[in-house]
C-alpha cells in the first residue's frame, strides 16, 4: 500500500545476506558525504558579431530609358545564416547490462540509486550512478540498507524481531518497540510512526494499529485503529495521513489527516475503495483515486487540499507522482504499446495541464510503472522496457 512497506519487505526478503551485512557494519560509521557533480544540462547558444559591420555592396541595375521609364531596381546581398547548434536530446541511458529495478534518488538529485549486488564478490548495498555524461559505472553510495531520515542522519532497519534506529555519525542505536515493523521518519527526523497490521483474514477486515514515538523509541503511543487500511505517512512534523474503516460495521473507508498537537482529525474523502494516496512534498495537497464507485461520477483520480477543501476530479487515468508542492506529473494510458509514453503535468494553481515530454525527442518506454521523479523536479528516472536499463529524461521546466 505504501512505498516504505514494499522497501521494508525487500530488506527482510533479500536472500543475499542483508541481515548479516547489517550486523557486520561497525558502529563507528563515518559521516556520509556526497560527490558534487556539475550537471551540464544546457548547450550555450553561440552568437557572434565582429567589431564593426562590413560595408554592404550595392548593385544598381538601370533599365533602358523609355517614354515611361521603369523604376530603378536595387539588389542587396543577403548574409548566409549560421547553422543553429544541434539541441541535446532530453533522454539518455544511465546504466547498462539490464541491471536495475526500483530506482530512487539521492536527496540532492545528483544520483540515481538502486539496491544491488553487482558482482558475486561485491557487497549488497545502495549503489549510485552520477548524472554526468557519459554516465559512470554504479558505485557503492551507502553500505547500510534501510530507511533513512531526510537529512541522512538516522537509519532504521530490521534486526531479528526488532527495529533498530541508528545514528550514523556515532553508531548509537535504539530499539523501537514495534515488533520489527517498518517505521517512517517525520520530516525533521524527530519522531517515527509505524503500523502493526493483522496478517490473517481478508484485507478489508484486517486491523491496523497506528503508533508513533520519538526516534529513540521513547514515549510510544497508539494514535488510532483502522480496518482495511493503514498509515500513508507524514504530511509535516505535526500531521499524519492514514485511511481505513473506523470499524467492521462500516463499509466505506475514510482518508484522514490527524493533527497531533490538537488531536483534531480532518476527513478528506469517504468511499469504499480509495487507493494511490500520494501527498505533495509540503503536505498541503494529496492525490488519490476512487475506483468502482456506485456513483460513476466519483470514480477517477482526485487532488485535494489536506485541510479538506478544494477537491478536484481530474480528466485523465494513469500513473502519477508529485513534481513539487503544486504540480502533479502523470502518464496517461496509451492506446497501443507501440506508442511512447508522454509525461504530463497538472498545475493545481492554474488548474491546467500540459505535456512536459515530447515523444518525438523523448520516446519513453517504461517497464511495470517503474519511474521516479527527482526531488528537484527536473528529471525522471525509469526502467526502459526495451532493454531493462535505467534511463533518464529531462522534463520541460
Amino acid at each position: 500500500m505504501t512505498t516504505y512497506k514494499h522497501f521494508w519487505t525487500r530488506i527482510n526478503a533479500d536472500e543475499r545476506g542483508l541481515n548479516s551485512l547489517i550486523r557486520a557494519i561497525r558502529v563507528n560509521l563515518r559521516p556520509m558525504c556526497f560527490f558534487t557533480i556539475v550537471l551540464p544540462m544546457m548547450l550555450a547558444l553561440i552568437a557572434g558579431c565582429g567589431p564593426r559591420q562590413p560595408e554592404q555592396n550595392v548593385v544598381t541595375v538601370v533599365a533602358t530609358p523609355t517614354a515611361d521609364p521603369a523604376p530603378v531596381v536595387v539588389a542587396l546581398p543577403t548574409d548566409t545564416p549560421t547553422p543553429s547548434p544541434t539541441p541535446k536530446p532530453p533522454i539518455r541511458q544511465v546504466t547498462t547490462g539490464g541491471c536495475c529495478v526500483q530506482p530512487f534518488w539521492s536527496p540532492d538529485s545528483k544520483q540515481v540509486r538502486i539496491i544491488d549486488k553487482p558482482a558475486p564478490d561485491a557487497p549488497v548495498g545502495v549503489y549510485g550512478v552520477d548524472l554526468g555524461e557519459p554516465p559512470g559505472e554504479p558505485f557503492l553510495a551507502l553500505d547500510l540498507i534501510g530507511l533513512y531520515s531526510n537529512d541522512l542522519r538516522l537509519i532504521a532497519y530490521p534486526e531479528g524481531r526488532d527495529t533498530i534506529v541508528e545514528q550514523l555519525d556515532n553508531g548509537e542505536r535504539w530499539v523501537i518497540p514495534n515488533q520489527g515493523q517498518a517505521v517512517v521518519f517525520s520530516p525533521e527526523g524527530r519522531r517515527v510512526a509505524w503500523e502493526i497490521e493483522d496478517i490473517d483474514g481478508p484485507f478489508d477486515q484486517r486491523r491496523s494499529d497506528i503508533y508513533l514515538s520519538r526516534y529513540t523509541g521513547e514515549d510510544p503511543v497508539r494514535v488510532t485503529t483502522v480496518y482495511g487500511g493503514g498509515l500513508h505517512g507524514w504530511l509535516d512534523e505535526g500531521r499524519l495521513l492514514f485511511s481505513g474503516r473506523p470499524s467492521l460495521d462500516v463499509r466505506e473507508r475514510t482518508l484522514t489527516v490527524l493533527a497531533l498537537t490538537t488531536n483534531v482529525a480532518v476527513d478528506l474523502v469517504t468511499a469504499e475503495r480509495i487507493a494511490g494516496v500520494a501527498a505533495s512534498p509540503d503536505g498541503e495537497w494529496v492525490a488519490y483515486f476512487i475506483s468502482f464507485n456506485e456513483d460513476p461520477g466519483r470514480s477517477g483520480i482526485w487532488v485535494q487540499r489536506t485541510d479538506g477543501s478544494d477537491a478536484r476530479r481530474l480528466d485523465f487515468w494513469g500513473a502519477y507522482q508529485w513534481r513539487d508542492d503544486t504540480r502533479l506529473l502523470y502518464i496517461p494510458m496509451r492506446q497501443s504499446p507501440d506508442v511512447p509514453f508522454v509525461i504530463w503535468e497538472y498545475d493545481t494553481a492554474s488548474g491546467q495541464s500540459r505535456p512536459v515530454t515530447d515523444p518525438a525527442t523523448a520516446p519513453i518506454q517504461i517497464a511495470n510503472g517503474d519511474w521516479r521523479v527527482s526531488p528537484d523536479g527536473r528529471y525522471v528516472a525509469y526502467v526502459n522496457s526495451a532493454d531493462r536499463n535505467l534511463w533518464l529524461v529531462e522534463l520541460e521546466p
